[in-house]
């Protein structure tokens, strides 16, 4: 496991493997950009290796059937296209196949994507298989909010914790994949996307952030110098996780931080001109910041809302 914040979780589970003592269901919750796909992906092949040793040997015929993407043993459920849960439909049929014995005389592996996205109906279906599950059976269920699974559920897996590393060691690692050191702009790069390693790779490697433009519009807006973006199913989420970012950057410059504490210090002008005229307060700053949070966990709960009119209405409190 390359990322050095995956290498802790990983050696327990390579222990537990050896020590026969491995749980038959795992959630991972599902966090990309801190590289749990990265770690699902290794898991679920090191279960169907024939010959592991601290990881999928890659070269076994199970192995080979994986990255084919064709081993009659592993199997993945998502939400289906046009869908927004997984259907009992989908669990039944799931939890039917693995019943039968592993043709390749190894372990079964099924992988639950989303598996927050689970209606009611479909995780009590899940439920006994999680009670009773079949020999060498083994569950990963990697959902984006933990908290919404039932907990009949979640206390019948093992539940993994990923944290983000430290600055020193993501530094550290991203400089190992460019295999040089960061620059100047690269350090602040990596500083504002500390909380999400892979995603820090992917803007250094491009050299460049979009979000700042994102930023600077809205700054031109609650000058007076500009209109609103216009909001669509396509661009809204990006822009409230702009409008968040902005407003954190506000709260560190009302807070008179030191530069090499900003994540935008280009910006840093901009931002004491905009509080000196408009006077916003810490607290003022927080109540909008918290209702960005807020809004982004609604309309993930209940996909009907309508995100860009809700954010609209957010931007009309600030000014």
């Amino acid at each position: 496991m390359s990322a050095p914040w995956l290498r802790l979780p990983w050696q327990e589970l390579v222990q537990a493997q050896r020590q026969q003592q491995l749980s038959h269901a795992h959630c991972i919750p599902w966090q990309p950009a801190l590289g749990t796909d990265v770690f699902i992906d290794a898991f679920i092949a090191l279960l169907l290796c024939q010959q592991p040793s601290g990881k999928a040997c890659g070269t076994c015929k199970s192995c080979l059937l994986y990255k084919a993407h064709t081993h009659p043993d592993y199997h993945q459920v998502d939400v289906a296209e046009g869908k927004t849960t997984i259907g009992v439909d989908a669990i039944r049929a799931l939890t039917e196949a693995l019943q039968g014995t592993a043709t390749q005389q190894g372990n079964k592996v099924a992988w639950i994507q989303h598996a927050d996205r689970m209606t009611v109906a479909a995780a009590n279906a899940l439920l006994k298989t999680l009670e009773e599950p079949t020999a060498n059976t083994y569950l990963i269920l990697s959902p984006e909010r933990t908290s919404q699974l039932l907990p009949t559920l979640r206390s019948r897996m093992r539940l993994h914790r990923f944290s983000a590393p430290a600055l020193p060691d993501l530094q550290a690692w991203l400089e190992h994949q460019l295999q040089q050191p960061l620059s100047k702009a690269q350090q602040q790069l990596m500083q504002r996307y500390a909380q999400a390693p892979y995603t820090a790779l992917a803007k250094v490697q491009a050299g460049n952030d979009d979000s700042v433009a994102e930023l600077e519009l809205l700054l031109q807006v609650l000058a007076g110098q500009g209109n609103w973006p216009l909001l669509t199913k396509g661009n809204w989420l990006g822009y409230l996780d702009a409008s968040a970012k902005l407003l954190q950057e506000l709260i560190r410059v009302s807070q008179r931080l030191p530069e090499q504490r900003l994540n935008y210090p280009e910006l840093q002008q901009q931002l004491t001109s905009l509080l000196g005229v408009k006077g916003y307060s810490v607290s003022q700053l927080n109540q909008w910041l918290h209702l960005c949070y807020t809004l982004r966990q609604q309309t993930e709960q209940q996909p009907g809302l309508n995100g860009p009119l809700l954010l609209q209405q957010q931007w009309l409190l600030w000014t």
